[in-house]
């Protein structure tokens, strides 16, 4: 058996316009584009997320280039836009596809998402110009996006704790991290609990514990180091 929850599955080349094109993998525009990684410079003046769509026809606006465009596929790679899910416009770059889409973006524009520390950040300019709207452009989050329902999820301490709650080892073990706060700890707990997910959903297979551990270090992890199978 192989599964790997953490690889990214292929999706044709061209413009989504919905999540149900890039669920169903049909993108309906095969518009001549090109994915640009942006600037530090452009994101603190302007705001917004990592990459950006370049078009050759001049005719394809600017709007449907930012806004519309829900996610477009180089064939290798997915960029999901911030923009209909308010997370900033522009595209942030899939780091892995299951049940879920896994991404980092900026700052979310919903509010009932927004931290005090956000929130107090914002007060004191827009996103991007000026020294603190600046360095509020850069800091980036971790989210979830949920196929099923298309919905966003923030990741931070508290939903971490509540997604690895049915796994009460694996919960002890991101309770001991000295850096549980930060991006790639965040990103590799969530690639164990996604790869759990699969295992618990693949022909109604149900591993124990450290069957389903031994599986992610090996099947998934391959020969990079896996801190987790001594649990």
């Amino acid at each position: 058996m192989s599964i790997s929850a953490t690889s990214q599955e292929i999706y044709p080349q061209g413009s989504y316009m919905s999540l149900e094109e890039l669920k169903a993998k049909t993108p309906s525009k095969n518009f001549d584009l090109t994915i640009e990684r942006r600037t530090k410079s452009d994101i603190k003046m302007n705001g917004g997320n990592n990459y950006k769509l370049i078009s050759a026809d001049k005719s394809i606006k600017r709007k449907v280039l930012k806004k519309e465009i829900v996610a477009h596929s180089t064939g290798d790679s997915i960029f999901i836009n911030g923009w209909p899910y308010k997370l900033q416009t522009w595209y942030s770059k899939i780091i892995s596809d299951g049940k879920y889409f896994v991404f980092t973006a900026g700052i979310p524009m919903n509010k009932t998402m927004q931290t005090k520390e956000m929130q107090s950040g914002m007060a004191f300019g827009a996103i991007g110009g000026g020294s603190a709207g600046a360095s509020l452009a850069m800091k980036r989050f971790l989210y979830l996006l949920d196929k099923e329902t298309n919905k966003i999820r923030m990741i931070d301490r508290e939903v971490m704790t509540e997604l690895l709650t049915e796994y009460p080892e694996l919960l002890d073990e991101y309770n001991l991290e000295r850096e549980k706060d930060e991006i790639p700890t965040q990103i590799e707990y969530l690639k164990i609990w996604l790869c759990f997910i699969k295992l618990w959903n693949y022909q109604f297979l149900i591993l124990p514990f450290d069957r389903a551990i031994e599986f992610y270090c090996t099947d998934v992890l391959g020969d990079a180091p896996c801190k987790f199978q001594a649990l």
